[in-house]
């Protein structure tokens, strides 16, 4: 579907050395402005469509997508430019990180497709890894349906599993022979000075790690070469905060109202303090109708 955002907002901070311009007449067109990314790596960024109050999902739908599918005073336009900010946030990255809850909220149907050709050509452009990396971090692998997630079943999709349990069948005894199950103190020990390798060539790994320590992944993924992570966890869009890792948020803003307890971004986890809380800056504003407005945000931790 042909789409056109009007750019109201246009931070010029991006004309800084900061960030480099993406020359692409589609992205032009379609953003009504060039895409602007930064020059810094490794470079991660969240991407959510929340509703008006805040919220992920409704109650009785738990998909990130229901959100923007299901505001019925949108054009089809709108709700198709949430689905393509998310397609373009994954065009950008080399991987995408998330919990299993999104495989559970996704109904075994969850992966990171880029579905939009105009978008595979813009990823080309990016020299990005190909295909994109999932990259799944769970306290618990045996949580996960093996045998019916199009995740771990499909060899094409390339897959690390982070996991704090082992595995409690063997990969032979659940079918899972593409899958290889190494221990992280076994793949992490690098030299201090190691330069980072290009990705790894297997397909499905599960990487058994107790501490499930999120600084000491994502060196390890940056030592393989991931380094332009696309998070799509709520859980850990704010522990990547805490460790001041992550460096954008992309929020797409659905003017609908759900209130009560559902799911929001971080809720789970500790919340910060009134002096001491990450910042956000707008760098974009984009809107199409009157019931959608798309931000990207840059954040600072003063």
């Amino acid at each position: 579907m042909p789409i056109k955002f009007k750019l109201l907002l246009s931070n010029p901070m991006l004309e800084s050395p900061s960030y480099h311009k993406i020359e692409n007449n589609y992205i032009k067109q379609t953003l009504g402005g060039p895409l602007f990314l930064p020059n810094n790596t490794p470079y991660i960024f969240s991407c959510f469509a929340l509703s008006s109050d805040g919220r992920l999902c409704y109650p009785d739908l738990k998909s990130g997508y229901a959100i923007a599918n299901n505001n019925y005073a949108a054009s089809p336009m709108e709700r198709y430019a949430d689905f393509w900010n998310l397609n373009l946030g994954r065009a950008c990255a080399d991987a995408v990180l998330f919990g299993s809850n999104s495989l559970a909220e996704e109904h075994y149907t969850y992966s990171a497709a880029i579905a939009i050709p105009e978008l595979q050509a813009v990823r080309r452009q990016l020299a990005q890894a190909k295909p994109l990396w999932h990259i799944l971090i769970t306290r618990d692998c045996n949580q996960i349906d093996f045998a019916r997630e199009l995740l771990t079943q499909d060899n094409a999709l390339p897959l690390i599993i982070f996991s704090a349990l082992p595995p409690q069948q063997t990969l032979e005894q659940q079918k899972l022979e593409h899958f290889t199950i190494v221990n992280f103190s076994d793949v992490a020990c690098r030299p201090s000075n190691a330069r980072p390798n290009r990705a790894p060539t297997w397909a499905k790994q599960i990487i058994v790690y107790p501490q499930l320590d999120l600084s000491q992944i994502i060196n390890y993924l940056q030592h393989l070469g991931i380094r332009n992570i696309l998070n799509e966890s709520p859980y850990f869009h704010h522990r990547l905060q805490e460790l001041q890792l992550l460096q954008e948020a992309w929020l797409n803003t659905s003017a609908v109202y759900i209130g009560g307890s559902v799911a929001t971004l971080g809720q789970k986890n500790n919340s910060f303090t009134s002096s001491y809380h990450p910042h956000y800056s707008i760098l974009t504003l984009h809107h199409i109708g009157y019931n959608f407005l798309y931000t990207r945000y840059k954040i600072d931790y003063a």
